[in-house]
């Protein structure tokens, strides 16, 4: 699948996240395995599709077939829907985060959805592997910069969160 295309693959019938009962959206085998940290078991990735959960207070990140869990710990990046950090990638791709989406609208340099949006039509974003969702970020950027223009002055763009803990499942 080309990266930030339209539409997912096809696949298995949904089936809800085991720990907090959301149905989460499919991701390929390629997703999971560029995420999976080396201490997550072979027999764990063999599946062709899983499940993305985007449950805030989920510790699971993906789920399949068989019981097949992979909590925060398992993932080789922090999960922004997980982890509400400043620090924390909202384009993984590019290297974005909360923190320098919210300086450069601070410094008024433009949006960096924009930056985004020219390397995806340059062909230069790589969502399906980079992305923990296995989908496009530039929705999230987009998001969150609307977010960030209607903050109420001196609100720090971090929203003084704490990030959440990688504990598992």
């Amino acid at each position: 699948m080309r990266c930030c295309a339209e539409g997912e693959a096809a696949g298995e019938a949904p089936s809800s996240c085991p720990r907090c009962d959301v149905v989460g959206h499919e991701v390929g085998r390629d997703t999971v395995g560029a995420m999976a940290t080396l201490v997550v078991p072979a027999p764990l990735l063999v599946h062709r599709t899983y499940r993305y959960c985007a449950t805030e207070a989920c510790p699971v990140v993906y789920y399949g077939r068989g019981g097949v869990v992979l909590g925060r710990q398992h993932v080789r990046v922090p999960v922004n829907a997980k982890d509400s950090g400043a620090d924390v990638p909202l384009c993984y791709c590019f290297a974005h985060t909360r923190r320098s989406v919210a300086e450069k609208m601070d410094a008024r340099e433009g949006p960096t959805s924009a930056l985004i949006a020219r390397e995806i039509e340059a062909g230069n974003c790589a969502c399906e592997l980079r992305n923990p969702t296995g989908r496009c970020c530039l929705g999230d950027v987009r998001r969150y910069e609307k977010e960030v223009a209607h903050r109420p002055p001196g609100t720090d763009f971090a929203r003084d969160r704490k990030p959440r803990s990688r504990g598992g499942p």
